[in-house]
């Protein structure tokens, strides 16, 4: 719920721009709060707000984090799975010249 839908006063309001007109939707509309309470429920609102965008982002974050972790450890065992069929190839390589001789 937006800061200003909790305020009692929000919902009478209309805002209108400077020169009288309704601003276009998606612009940030913006009123005049003059009372100490109201400014104090609106800035706690956006504490509010800013927590949880911190709390999704931190999630976010240990997520991808996760996800690092487990394709650096699937590349490290695919990079020794090859080495270890490159020594192999030439193993065989070896023997193979071996028997011809």
């Amino acid at each position: 719920m937006s800061a200003e839908a909790q305020s009692p006063t929000a919902a009478n309001e209309k805002p209108i721009k400077a020169n009288g007109q309704q601003p276009a939707q998606g612009e940030r509309q913006q009123r005049v709060i003059s009372n100490p309470n109201d400014v104090a429920g609106l800035v706690l609102a956006q504490l509010n707000h800013v927590n949880n965008k911190k709390d999704e982002l931190t999630i976010a974050i240990k997520s991808l984090a996760d996800t690092t972790q487990q394709l650096v450890r699937a590349y490290a065992d695919h990079t020794r799975t090859i080495q270890q069929l490159v020594e192999r190839v030439k193993v065989l390589e070896g023997k193979a010249e071996k028997a011809k001789e």
